[in-house]
């Protein structure tokens, strides 16, 4: 029997970051995955700028950047001649070199509008700098997290599926390890994160209570030949029917209808049965010659488990909650799941984590999960065909829509950007960035913050001009990187950020700023644990 200190179930790019994660910080992990090979399935276009910031802060940009140029050169290529005003946009600012935040998004197919954004926004503004990273599809990015995980020596097997897990004790309980069985026999481990989809094998087995609301949609998205597809609109349209984009790459297709969900959901997807719903919806005659690799079916079924923890077993992205593809959320919150387990994992492996540490993955992370969730079924019910709801998309489109600080928000919202947790147990220490992502800092010293936090440790921004915060981490060599950056700007605090870019404690002016080296202590203490020698 096979032993490793973790077992992560699935390399989608949940299980691929994750497993990285623990490998940065020493931890053995091996991947069990069913695929013999990356799906090569299309499925979501793109990430988000929460998620392009967690790439930048494991030295990943460049790499997403390169995939975002092979990208928009398909699509300015698809839509030469044609109105494209995203395209357009993420092109010019990649030639200019551009620090603007990237308008790449829609609400219930509702397209954020470019001219109505304002760049000087600070919310806006402090999250510029992955701007040339975000166009990055999910095939794509797992190929880019693969290369990552055999960097780092990650053990990831393939064409290995999972059917069934026991504790060696009596059960799965804190003191017993996971066995894991598997058609290629059994694994056993300290461990086990389950990031194997919505229909997870292991929540199943668990019998994790998976709650929510049924589907109502029947989708598909494909790569599709046709033999004439000039009459489809490019971009996100509405009808009565239900609602469809075509592009921005040549033969992608997504569509949606409210229709009754097929007796075999497992069943793969004919040419027929997309041909009839893109017709159906776009009502215009189309027929689909060929398909380019295999088509997907989806609905939009919301759902999330109870709990993200059982003993230690943990459930993480589509595992742990599912919902509509819309904006891509599933993916950009399975990693935001990942970037948050992987450090707290990796520390009580290693014995060097806080009591409770683990405990607020389910207290962070099942928060933001339910709130995706609605933010996906607000869409969906914006969608529905009937006249009323026709008359709210216009009052929404261009009232709501229409309203510059209204549309900084929603976009700020569906870019992830404004997750916040509560990090303090002094209410007085919650000064306006603690709890906070914390975007692009760049150093006056040289460099970026990013820079600091490849290794997947805590950094400490020192702006004091006297360095007087260097001592309280002197004892976390490994824990936490020191960045000395003395400021001639008062209003720049000193900060210092988790392994999943969370400001966890600020030095304060005014009221607080004398009690800010024990702020910072406690921070210490409550996030990175004893000191290390």
């Amino acid at each position: 029997m096979e032993r490793t200190d973790v077992i992560v179930v699935g390399a989608g790019p949940t299980g691929l970051f994750l497993a990285s994660e623990l490998a940065l910080r020493g931890v053995r992990v091996t991947v069990l995955e069913r695929l013999d090979e990356p799906d090569p399935t299309i499925k979501s276009g793109s990430i988000n700028v929460a998620s392009a910031e967690i790439l930048d802060r494991r030295g990943l940009l460049p790499a997403a950047e390169e995939v975002q140029r092979r990208r928009l050169a398909e699509a300015t290529a698809f839509t030469a001649g044609r109105s494209n005003r995203t395209v357009r946009e993420l092109t010019d600012a990649a030639g200019r070199n551009s620090r603007r935040f990237p308008v790449l998004g829609h609400f219930a197919g509702l397209m954020f509008r470019h001219d109505l954004v304002d760049q000087s926004d600070p919310v806006l503004a402090a999250h510029t700098a992955v701007a040339n990273g975000i166009m990055v599809p999910q095939h794509d990015l797992e190929l880019l997290l693969g290369e990552h995980c055999a960097r780092l020596g990650v053990e990831i097997r393939r064409g290995v599926e999972v059917r069934d897990l026991r504790g060696t004790g009596s059960d799965l309980g804190d003191d017993a390890d996971v066995i894991v069985e598997t058609s290629a026999g059994d694994f056993t481990a300290g461990w086990v994160v389950a990031a194997d989809g919505g229909r997870s094998v292991v929540r199943k087995r668990l019998g994790v209570d998976f709650v929510g609301t049924g589907p109502e949609l029947v989708g598909y998205q494909a790569i599709a030949d046709f033999d004439d597809a000039s009459e489809l609109r490019r971009g996100w349209n509405w009808t009565p029917r239900g609602i469809y984009t075509y592009g921005p790459v040549p033969g992608r297709v997504l569509v949606a209808r409210f229709a009754p969900q097929p007796e075999d959901k497992n069943a793969p997807v004919t040419l027929e049965e997309l041909q009839d719903s893109v017709r159906d919806v776009t009502g215009v005659p189309v027929t689909i010659t060929g398909l380019r690799g295999r088509a997907t079916r989806w609905s939009d079924n919301a759902r999330q488990a109870r709990t993200y923890r059982h003993g230690r077993v943990f459930l993480a992205g589509d595992a742990a909650h599912v919902h509509s593809p819309f904006s891509a959320q599933g993916l950009n919150l399975g990693l935001g799941d990942a970037v948050n387990l992987g450090w707290k994992l990796a520390a009580t492996v290693t014995g060097t984590a806080p009591a409770g540490l683990l405990d607020t993955y389910q207290t962070e992370r099942h928060p933001i999960g339910a709130w995706v969730l609605d933010w996906t079924r607000a869409q969906v019910a914006l969608l529905r065909g009937d006249e009323r709801t026709e008359q709210l998309r216009k009052v929404v489109g261009d009232e709501l829509f229409g309203v510059p600080g209204a549309t900084n928000r929603m976009i700020a919202l569906s870019s992830g950007i404004m997750q916040r947790y509560d990090v303090t147990e002094n209410d007085t220490a919650d000064t306006a960035p603690v709890g906070a992502i914390v975007g692009d800092v760049e150093l006056k010293s040289g460099g970026r913050l990013a820079d600091h936090a490849h290794g997947g440790r805590f950094v400490l921004v020192d702006r004091s001009a006297d360095g007087r915060y260097a001592e309280a981490v002197s004892g976390f060599p490994e824990s936490v990187a020191y960045a000395a950056d003395p400021a001639s700007d008062a209003s720049l605090p000193s900060l210092l950020v988790r392994p999943d870019g969370v400001i966890v404690w600020a030095d304060a002016s005014g009221d607080f700023a004398d009690s800010a080296p024990k702020l910072l202590d406690a921070a210490i203490q409550r996030w990175v644990g004893s000191r290390e020698r």
